[in-house]
């Protein structure tokens, strides 16, 4: 974003402040600053020369999910959240990145990875699916599955593609995974401030998975999937695992019997809001049967964070997990104890909270849902 469109990003808001009730950081924090509409003002004097970037601007603008929801009720069309992902480049260009995103930041360089551990055991949890065969430079297949940082490497999250493999495994489809080959996205570098460090890993993922001659590539991590569709600009196929889920159901290569649950279904921002997947998840839970969905007051476009976007977890845990909490209780309002999410992200930060805070909720991804009904 050049400063001509950066000047006309910010000089179409009214100042309405419609933002600020949408925003889950706004209803925490209460003050003018950490609003959406206090940081388009901000960013206007940046701009205009009014005031420096200082270790103060650094901090009022680590306080946002980056998740979006401000664009949703913006009734001028300000794209909100890509203002401020060019203000979090400026600021780490002129004051350096937030130091609570060094260690990340040191681990992508030197590992590849956000965990800061060896990236070749990025594949280790394979080793619980019967029947998988790993993937490397020689063997060719039809489907990559991109796993993503969190699945691979934090345990919470691990049973996400132990499930999918299983249900592509059921259904007959040719894939692998990258294991050691794989390389973070370079999604968490956007909230960084760091977004001209994505080159190098983009070039690499997409020239490990053409070498082993796939088209198609499934990702269970919806940042990763908005990354390789917005800034990878690749002729690949890209399917997130929801899109891919439902294709299955409609072809019938996978058959579900019957599951007497309620359930409510919760939209990752990366997922819903940011690229528009809403259906295919809330397809896939209607064709179970015996399963109900119960909507949450806050749904589709207009679903609440869960707490864990825009690197917030590292910048400010603690209101991270405020707004975790107001999820959870968004969720127990349904009247159900399931909440059903297809991010890792989100069901690390909803079962996180749920479990320190000894809430009983059943926190679950779709695939969760999925294998437990097929009928194998």
């Amino acid at each position: 974003m050049n400063s001509k469109v950066l000047a006309g990003e910010f000089n179409q808001c009214i100042k309405c402040g419609l933002c600020q009730a949408a925003c889950p950081v706004s209803s925490e924090l209460m003050l003018e600053k950490f609003t959406p509409r206090g940081k388009v003002q901000l960013a206007r004097f940046y701009a205009k020369a009014l005031l420096p970037l200082t270790d103060n601007y650094r901090d009022i603008f680590s306080k946002c999910l980056l998740c979006g929801s401000c664009n949703v009720t913006c009734p001028s069309g300000v794209d909100i959240q890509s203002l401020f992902i060019y203000m979090r480049a400026e600021i780490a260009r002129c004051r350096g990145v937030h130091p609570a995103f060094d260690k990340m930041i040191a681990s992508l360089e030197k590992n590849k990875n956000i965990s800061g551990e060896d990236n070749m055991e990025r594949g280790d949890w394979t080793d619980q699916v019967p029947f998988f065969k790993k993937g490397n430079s020689s063997q060719m297949c039809e489907t990559i599955y991109f796993v993503g940082c969190v699945s691979s490497f934090f345990p919470m999250a691990q049973k996400i593609p132990e499930n999918l493999c299983r249900i592509m495994i059921s259904a007959g489809e040719d894939f692998a995974v990258l294991g050691g080959d794989e390389w973070c996205c370079g999604f968490p570098l956007l909230g960084a401030g760091l977004p001209e460090k994505i080159r190098d890993l983009a070039h690499h993922n997409i020239e490990r998975v053409k070498a082993m001659g796939a088209r198609k590539i499934i990702f269970s991590c919806p940042s990763c999937y908005r990354v390789w569709k917005e800034i990878y600009q690749t002729d690949l196929s890209l399917y997130s695992s929801a899109e891919f889920l439902e294709q299955l159901v409609l072809t019938k290569r996978i058959v579900f019997k019957e599951l007497p649950v309620s359930v409510t279904y919760h939209d990752p921002c990366d997922l819903g809001r940011n690229t528009g997947i809403f259906d295919p998840p809330r397809n896939v839970l209607k064709a179970v049967p015996g399963l109900r969905l119960v909507e949450m007051e806050n749904n589709k476009a207009r679903s609440l964070c869960c707490g864990g976007g825009g690197n917030l977890e590292s910048a400010d845990p603690e209101l991270s997990s405020r707004i975790a909490v107001k999820k959870i209780e968004e969720v127990l309002k349904t009247g159900t104890q399931t909440v059903i999410t297809s991010c890792q992200q989100c069901l690390r930060s909803i079962k996180g909270r749920a479990t320190k805070s000894r809430i009983d909720l059943k926190v679950l991804d779709l695939t969760d849902i999925v294998l437990k009904a097929m009928s194998v």
